[in-house]
């Protein structure tokens, strides 16, 4: 118990007199530059993007969701057990 407390109290006097440079402010944005839109990852993002790449965005998910539900009709017509179904689907989203 000793030997945890006296780890524990160093690692806490270490830890003090670090700087805290993970506490510092960014700098502000130029003030040209205040309403650019944030970076959402690599794809663009719904909120972000221009209008034609929400409604290609909108209709390639239309098309996954129907494609989708073609496969689920089918997978329930050839009466595919549920342990075997997620595998079906792959297969069927694929093609």
């Amino acid at each position: 118990m000793n030997r945890f407390a006296f780890a524990l109290i160093g690692t806490l006097v270490i830890g003090a007199g670090l700087p805290a440079a993970g506490f510092a402010q960014t700098a502000a944005p130029p003030p040209g530059q205040s309403g650019t839109a944030p970076v959402t990852g690599m794809k663009p993002d719904r909120t972000t993007a221009d209008r034609p790449t929400r409604q290609a965005m909108r209709q390639k998910e239309a098309e996954l969701r129907q494609k989708r539900a073609a496969c689920r009709k089918e997978a329930r017509e050839q009466r595919i057990s549920l342990l075997k179904r997620r595998s079906f689907m792959r297969g069927c989203m694929s093609r």
